[in-house]
């Protein structure tokens, strides 16, 4: 596979956090914020996943893995709460 197309959809990745950190700061709802959060820890996860396999790295795939573990509980977390009021 050609390193430089997965340098390119690097760059487009970057790119695609743009909106999300727009949606984070001028979502009109927390629920707004909540799912712009989400969206730009999942792109920084598709990077990471990608960086890695450029890198021939392993490291990678272990900081994606963790913060995709944490990006669902604390989504899960904020969404409860704003349902409940409470989170357990």
């Amino acid at each position: 596979m050609n390193i430089g197309i997965l340098h390119v959809a690097l760059v487009f990745m970057a790119l695609a956090i743009i909106p999300c950190i727009y949606r984070i700061m001028k979502g009109p709802s927390i629920p707004d914020r909540v799912v712009g959060l989400d969206a730009m820890t999942t792109v920084i996860v598709v990077m990471l996943g990608v960086y890695s396999f450029v890198q021939e790295s392993v490291f990678f795939l272990d900081v994606a893995l963790a913060l995709s573990i944490i990006s669902f509980v604390g989504t899960v977390a904020i969404a409860r709460y704003l349902d409940e009021g409470v989170v357990f």
